[in-house]
């Protein structure tokens, strides 16, 4: 078995051969050094110097001289393409599969996992030799909402609707709704796709009407690939669909959203505002009011929801009247028989 010596050395020096250009001069070894130490790999240009050396017995790489410079490149018409991850990719993966996991689904990841597991090995390899892989063991990703397990949904749902939204055509759905769970048959007109936290949601219109609703694809009990042409209504952009507040289940209207919010919540608005005209005026009792122009929608009450004792809604009366509702609804379960 390799020792992580060597492996730290293999790892180093596929960095090496990254770097050298097939086209131009080549690369000067002090830049290649620089490189490398900008990597986190802490060796010496004379190390440098025997990497390249021994690179270049098994790897069509030569060293171009120009006077007292050296250069080094690809020999023409060969290849300069190194499958795997650096070593700052290889942080990025472990980063990246930390987030997915939270609210991608097993089977979406499938594809990744190999590259996944690449990078892990690429970190592994290096042991306390490399300053950057050092970082492994000290960057986390945690989701900052209650981690919830992406539900399970078969591959064949995937492939269903690429394949339709490939080819242009209709799929024969059978879906049950969380709302009445009753089984019901549609022809649908899939139109994008999109993850909303850990729910997969399939945008699509039904039969020959053109609104545009929300499938949850892990609720499709079948999904067949039809020889009908899709129907895709006039104008129709899934950027621009998402843009009007489609996924935040409301109506979708932009409202002037009016409340008094305490100091504490205030600060966190600062640092990431709810929109671009939001404003905070300080008022006499310490609080402040809040005013912004945001979307209608579940998503903004659950979010005042959450902030339950640190914010007030005063307008629109609607909204306002809306979270008291809820309000009310809830503290009821907690009332004394």
């Amino acid at each position: 078995m390799p020792s992580n010596k060597n492996n730290a050395s293999i790892s180093r020096q596929w960095e090496v051969l990254k770097m050298i250009p097939s086209q131009g001069n080549g690369i000067s070894v002090s830049d290649i050094h620089n490189k490398l130490a900008a990597a986190g790999f802490e060796v010496t240009r004379r190390t440098v110097d025997r990497d390249l050396i021994d690179l270049s017995i098994p790897f069509p790489i030569y060293c171009n001289k120009e006077g007292n410079a050296q250069y080094w490149r690809w020999m023409e018409d060969k290849t300069s393409h190194i499958p795997g991850v650096s070593v700052a990719d290889a942080m990025m993966l472990q980063l990246v599969e930390g987030t997915l996991k939270t609210i991608l689904p097993d089977t979406m990841l499938q594809g990744l996992k190999d590259r996944f597991a690449l990078a892990k090995r690429k970190i592994d390899a290096l042991d306390g030799s490399n300053s950057k892989g050092l970082l492994a063991d000290k960057i986390a990703v945690v989701s900052p909402a209650l981690p919830l397990t992406p539900p399970a949904t078969p591959a064949e749902h995937y492939e269903a609707v690429q394949q339709a939204m490939t080819e242009g055509k209709q799929l024969a759905a059978v879906y049950t709704a969380i709302h009445d769970q009753v089984q019901k048959e549609y022809q649908i007109n899939p139109l994008g796709l999109v993850q909303r936290g850990h729910i997969t949601y399939l945008v699509a219109t039904v039969g020959d009407y053109s609104d545009q609703r929300l499938f949850a694809l892990h609720r499709f009990n079948a999904l067949t690939l039809t020889d009908t042409a899709i129907k895709i209504p006039d104008g129709f952009s899934l950027a621009q669909y998402i843009n009007a507040g489609a996924l935040q289940f409301g109506s979708g209207k932009a409202i002037q959203l009016v409340a008094r919010v305490n100091p504490h919540l205030a600060k966190i608005l600062y640092e990431a505002p709810l929109a671009e005209d939001m404003k905070l005026t300080p008022a006499a009792d310490g609080w402040f009011e809040l005013s912004a122009s945001v979307i209608d929608g579940w998503q903004l009450q659950w979010w005042i929801l959450s902030h339950s004792l640190a914010i007030q809604v005063l307008s629109p009366p609607e909204l306002r009247q809306a979270i008291v509702d809820k309000i009310r609804g809830a503290a009821a379960l907690y009332a004394e028989d």
